[in-house]
């Protein structure tokens, strides 16, 4: 394959050629090169070596720091770098003794490198051939070596070369074939896929490649080149490339086709890169191709007769990157991948490649996209700079008419430039193919959205294209699926947009399809049966009813069959059946035998049912009302005033508070008093009270009524009451006054009583003061000669007390524990008291306060406590009075005083202080002392007239 560079490579400057100064004086120039006679260079990582014919190595660092030393005595014929391993060819002496020396270069002993190894090379041809060696190669990894003679002979060597030699193999023998041509070059290289090493052999006729495995060659290729100098072939190993200048042609030899016998494997790519000039060196690098060329000066007045020209050459972009004459090259060499250029006065030129920005302005201002594609994969910071030259490209294109490859340009935008800038583009009718092509890649490549699915099926729809819906259905494209189905249907194609729904299990939308546009009902029903059982339940949820009204009787067999095996959730249907009230009852009959899981929620809809005619199925509706599904029916029974199953359920769930507001909400006041009655609560009674005075209408009987209720029952005191009741605007006193008339006169009775009591209490005050004073302050004779405890003789030591009896000690010890009382008055005494208090109720606290009093001071506690029990400690009356009369006798008519706080069961028959509410009678409100005022020690909180006062 050839071109002619003459006839078609673009030139641009894509290089920059600069001085390069000295860095010790940057004003002047550098020079360190003058008297450099280089006839070889190799570059390494920073620095660069050069081999002069006299035996000298110079080596240049990237600081332009300069280093040699002689590595021959003689002559050097060639050299070659692996790493920071050079290795020379070349004589020590006179005559043809030619050696190879291996240099570690960062490794400095007397003034230059460290010399790992001395092979001579002369005898590895065999015995009696004396023939000089002029070429060397070198493997990266030092385990393969090769050397090549002046009689076109080659010898190779795998082994570790830093150490010693291991078997060499002659690959090619010159003696054999006659007198030959000097080899030019050799080079080593490896293939990645069989593992074998690739030895190239080069002459100024022929270029020779060997395929070596187990030091054995297994292939030989002759490639069409016709042989190179020495200078005119390089190596690209980052793409395994071997490239030759012959006089003609530029070739490119790739290192893979090497292996096979193909006739056709010996030929390469060819260029004829600087054909019409005499070619003094090439030198390969990144994609480019660096050639010096010289042709007889133009110049007449010119001292130069030749003029040297430097081209560099992309050859993947197949343009020429830079080209310049320069007077009196020496050689070209690269430093740190930079081209420089050595001239023969010794000063040194660099060509820095420009900006990847650079060179893609200098295209753009050419429209030449297409190179500034290729220029910018080639690049490192590729991904910066590809989409924006894709978008110029197909802007360039579009503008030109061109469009089927502008979509083909932008379709590389997608990910980066906005769809839409492109789709506005294509969005005229005459434009629909190319349009596609852009939305298919868009979507191929997962940045669409909604928006861009309902373009590209219009397009399709408008295209009657079904063949591509389907290919765009099943290629799986990542959309809106929703969408999708949207534009299918509004474009009648409903065939497709179930087959998208059904792909991609969008089962609400292609029963949408199937019920709403095709009205296949009996095919909705069959694809719902397919479905898992969560899947059935939201179908049903959202088409039942349409489907119960369209088709019922398939659809209630569906129903009737998954609810029958519980596989469906029942409760969740449920909405399906509004409106439609027979189908309902039948599917909760059919589902209440079965779902054992859901039966208390089906019970309380089944009740709704039933009591939307709940006066002809009452006792049905009793039946469904249970412990478990209370709330539930309460609810129901609001929202169909169902009154009895209202009252039940509150009493059944004792929400006391709210069948009152119920009852007052009512108006049944009487329903209210029998009520509080039968739960005699207190604040029941003030909350009926309140509600009797906020009546518009006053009814007297049932006013009269609530008072004697009140008074029967003692649940609340009068004052509360009046004062409650006066707040209102149309009980008057007549209403009223019997009950205050009642009550005063039993209030009298109690004060007349007590007069009595404290008159009683004052005459026994005043014998007891008597006896004080005598036994105070008079003289006490103890007569007695017996022991009042064991009737006998009274002997000392003996107890006497004021009171006449006398005890012997022993005889008082054994009767009582205590010798401060007489045993026989303090049994007396208590006995006294136990009569006068029969029939006493043990209720109150000041009988448990007495009966405390009573134990710690007794002599006899067993006694005491035996009394009590005999007296009806335990029987039922002890624990208050049973009829309504015994209980106003035993109450404390004068309600100022002091009351009891314990709370009983029965607040008819304990005695009650009204001004205490069941909140605040605790232990520390009884032992305090209680206000003469009922209302100092009322809870506001229960007022209703509290913000009135």
């Amino acid at each position: 394959m050839m071109s002619l560079v003459e006839t078609g490579w673009r030139q641009f400057t894509f290089f920059e050629k600069h001085n390069v100064y000295d860095p010790n004086n940057p004003k002047c120039r550098f020079n360190g090169l003058k008297n450099l006679k280089a006839f070889r260079s190799v570059s390494g990582v920073g620095f660069t070596v050069f081999g002069e014919p006299c035996g000298a190595i110079f080596k240049l660092s990237r600081s332009l720091e300069e280093y040699c030393w002689i590595a021959h005595k003689h002559s050097l014929a060639d050299i070659a770098l692996a790493g920071l391993i050079l290795a020379t060819v070349g004589e020590d002496e006179e005559g043809i003794n030619s050696l190879v020396k291996l240099w570690q270069l960062d490794r400095i002993e007397k003034d230059a490198p460290f010399c790992i190894r001395v092979i001579r090379v002369c005898p590895l041809l065999g015995v009696g051939r004396s023939t000089r060696a002029c070429a060397i190669a070198l493997d990266s990894s030092l385990q393969h070596i090769a050397v090549g003679f002046v009689d076109s002979s080659v010898v190779y060597s795998a082994s570790n070369i830093k150490e010693k030699s291991g078997k060499w193999l002659t690959v090619v023998n010159g003696s054999s074939s006659g007198p030959g041509d000097e080899i030019t070059g050799v080079f080593l290289t490896w293939t990645a896929t069989q593992d074998l090493c690739i030895l190239y052999c080069l002459t100024p006729t022929s270029v020779l490649s060997f395929s070596i495995a187990n030091k054995t060659v297994t292939n030989k290729v002759v490639h069409d080149a016709k042989g190179c100098l020495r200078d005119c072939w390089s190596f690209n190993e980052t793409r395994n490339q071997l490239i030759v200048g012959s006089t003609e042609m530029v070739h490119f030899y790739e290192a893979e086709r090497s292996l096979t016998a193909d006739p056709d494997s010996g030929k390469g790519r060819c260029h004829a890169l600087g054909r019409s000039n005499e070619k003094i060196q090439l030198i390969a690098f990144d994609y480019h191709v660096a050639l010096l060329t010289r042709q007889p000066t133009a110049i007449p007045s010119s001292n130069e007769i030749w003029t040297y020209v430097v081209s560099i050459y992309d050859t993947e972009g197949q343009c020429v990157a830079f080209s310049c004459a320069i007077p009196a090259v020496s050689r070209m060499f690269l430093l740190d991948n930079v081209l420089m250029v050595l001239s023969q006065d010794g000063t040194l030129s660099a060509l820095t490649e420009k900006s990847i920005s650079s060179k893609l302005d200098i295209l753009f201002k050419k429209n030449l996209y297409d190179l500034a594609v290729g220029v910018a994969k080639r690049s490192s910071v590729s991904s910066e700079h590809l989409p924006e030259i894709y978008k110029k490209y197909g802007d360039y294109l579009y503008r030109s008419g061109d469009f089927e490859n502008a979509v083909q340009q932008y379709t590389e935008t997608v990910g980066y430039l906005e769809p839409s800038y492109v789709i506005k583009k294509f969005l005229d009718g005459s434009h629909i193919k190319e349009l596609c092509m852009y939305l298919e890649v868009l979507h191929a490549k997962g940045k669409a959205n909604s928006h861009h699915t309902t373009i590209l099926l219009n397009c399709y729809t408008r295209l009657t294209a079904h063949d591509k819906i389907r290919d765009f259905i099943d290629r799986n494209f990542e959309c809106n699926i929703e969408t999708a189905v949207q534009v299918l249907r509004a474009a009648n194609f409903t065939t497709e947009a179930c087959h998208l729904c059904a792909k991609h299990k969008h089962h609400d939308a292609l029963l949408s399809i199937l019920i709403e546009d095709r009205a296949d009902y009996k095919s909705a029903l069959k694809y719902i049966a397919k479905l898992e059982t969560p899947q059935i339940e939201e179908c049903l949820e959202k088409f039942g009813k349409c489907l119960l009204i369209n088709s019922p009787e398939e659809t209630m067999k569906l129903l009737s069959d998954k609810a029958c095996f519980s596989q469906i959730n029942s409760l969740a249907l449920m909405k399906v059946f509004i409106g439609l009230p027979t189908q309902c009852t039948r599917f909760i009959e059919t589902a209440l035998k079965k779902d054992k899981k859901n039966n208390e929620k089906l019970r309380n809809l089944l009740l709704e049912l039933r009591l939307r005619q709940w006066a002809l199925r009452d006792e049905e509706i009793m039946e469904l009302i249970t412990d478990e599904n209370l709330e539930e029916s309460l609810e129901l029974c609001q929202l169909f005033n169902y009154i009895p199953g209202i009252i039940y359920i509150y009493k059944k769930m004792k929400r006391y508070d709210k069948l009152i507001e119920y009852y007052m909400r009512q108006n049944k006041l009487r329903e209210i008093v029998e009520f509080c009655e039968e739960k005699n609560s207190r604040d029941l009674w003030i909350d009926t009270v309140v509600f009797a005075s906020r009546g518009k209408d006053v009814d007297p009987d049932a006013i009269k009524f609530l008072l004697e209720r009140i008074e029967a029952t003692n649940s609340i005191h009068p004052l509360v009451v009046l004062e409650i009741l006066s707040k209102s605007d149309k009980i008057c006193v007549g209403h009223v006054r019997d009950y205050i008339v009642n009550w005063m006169e039993k209030q009298n009775a109690q004060v007349e009583k007590d007069e009595e009591a404290i008159l009683e209490e004052e005459t026994k005050m005043a014998e007891i003061e008597e006896q004080i004073d005598s036994i105070t302050y008079k003289v006490q004779i103890f007569q007695m000669n017996k022991c009042s405890a064991c009737d006998t003789s009274l002997q000392l030591p003996a107890v006497h007390f004021l009171c006449k009896h006398s005890y012997h000690a022993h005889c008082l010890e054994s009767y009582s524990e205590k010798a401060d009382y007489c045993p026989a008055c303090i049994r007396n005494s208590f006995n006294e008291r136990m009569q006068s208090d029969n029939g006493k109720d043990f209720s109150t606290r000041s009988a448990y306060i007495q009966f405390q009093n009573e134990v710690n001071e007794s002599v006899d506690c067993m006694t005491l406590i035996s009394s009590y029990i005999g007296d009806g400690l335990f029987d039922p009356w002890s624990k208050g009075p049973q009829s309504d009369t015994s209980a106003m006798n035993k109450i404390n008519v004068n309600q100022f005083e002091d009351q009891s706080s314990e709370k009983t069961i029965s607040m008819s028959t304990t005695i009650y202080n009204p001004f205490l509410t069941p909140k605040t009678m605790n232990s520390d409100t009884a032992k305090s002392v209680q206000s003469t005022n009922p209302f100092d020690v009322h809870d506001d909180s229960k007022n209703p007239f509290e913000e009135d006062l």
